[in-house]
């Protein structure tokens, strides 16, 4: 009888081990499948989000009212709040990206990537001219106080400029030819070309392919140009990208080198660099395990299906 039980015990104690490995598996899958269903964004992520648009909107409300001050807050927030500006998809996912892009480039503490330097000297001029962009560009926009809406979309400056005007004028209850003229002005100057992401996908246009294996190294490209060269080879947008390499699981980030042909131990040292805060012992050990069997072909079908449903998210506001 004790015998009896003892094996009991053991096949009792195999079963809780794999239906607990069954388990955790269903969470890895469904957490990349559906990931705010299982991991629900976190309070850093919301006061990221948060910050990020009232900066947007007071950067632009400098501009179209002549203020020089930086207020805590902005006085268009209150009304464009209450106006749903915190439902707006297209918004809400770039700067959920723009979120994903301040963590992984603290990760990478890479301020002049090597072989960025190397291009300002290359003999194509297009490519020394657009890593000459690129070093301006990430100067301007993301370190120089004031300037953040200039890493928007151009249909996203648009919406926003012309929003905060409404709410000024239903604040102020009038018209404003002050604030409109100034609307005008501000989307008249701006040139979405002269983006980093614009100046990084130049590069990686004109590059070549000699280059290619450097531009799929984090460490040597640093973080846009390593984006572009995702976005550019699996026709990608690259704030997906982005977002992708900085989801809650690294198996995203694991398919999309794996459908690159990037060999195990290279995607391993990016996956450590890029997520080596987030990367738990369950994931480290399914990489080892699977990452090799994973077929490009299938890996490249299934970032397919993640970018139809971002679009469809983008278009009707659900996955």
């Amino acid at each position: 009888m004790e015998q009896a039980t003892g094996h009991i015990d053991d096949l009792l104690s195999v079963g809780a081990r794999y239906a607990f490995d069954t388990h955790a598996l269903c969470q890895d899958v469904a957490s990349v499948i559906f990931p705010t269903a299982i991991i629900p964004p976190s309070d850093a992520t919301i006061s990221a989000v948060t910050s990020k648009l009232v900066q947007l909107v007071a950067d632009i409300e400098r501009r179209l009212t002549g203020e020089t001050e930086f207020p805590q807050q902005p006085a268009s927030w209150p009304l464009l709040a209450q106006s749903g500006l915190l439902r707006e998809t297209d918004l809400v996912d770039f700067v959920l990206a723009r979120a994903a892009e301040d963590r992984l480039e603290a990760r990478i503490e890479v301020a002049k990537p090597p072989l960025l330097l190397q291009l300002l000297d290359h003999p194509d001029g297009k490519v020394a001219e657009a890593a000459q962009m690129l070093f301006a560009a990430d100067s301007l926009q993301r370190q120089a106080r004031g300037n953040s809406y200039a890493v928007l979309p151009a249909e996203l400056l648009h919406k926003l400029c012309w929003r905060i005007i409404a709410a000024l004028e239903v604040r102020a209850g009038k018209r404003s030819a002050e604030a409109i003229a100034a609307g005008r002005a501000l989307l008249a100057g701006y040139d979405e070309a002269q983006s980093v992401k614009a100046a990084a996908r130049k590069i990686v246009h004109f590059i070549g392919e000699a280059q290619q294996e450097q531009l799929l190294q984090p460490e040597i490209a640093g973080l846009h140009l390593h984006v572009a060269e995702i976005s550019a080879a699996l026709n990608l947008e690259h704030d997906h990208v982005l977002r992708l390499i900085g989801a809650g699981s690294s198996a995203t980030y694991s398919i999309l080198l794996s459908a690159l042909g990037v060999a195990k131990e290279k995607a391993a040292a990016s996956i450590i660099l890029m997520r080596g805060d987030a990367l738990t012992p369950r994931e480290a050990g399914a990489f080892d395990s699977g990452y090799a069997t994973l077929d490009r072909e299938q890996a490249r079908a299934e970032i397919g299906r993640w970018a139809v449903a971002r679009a469809q998210y983008l278009a009707f506001g659900q996955p």
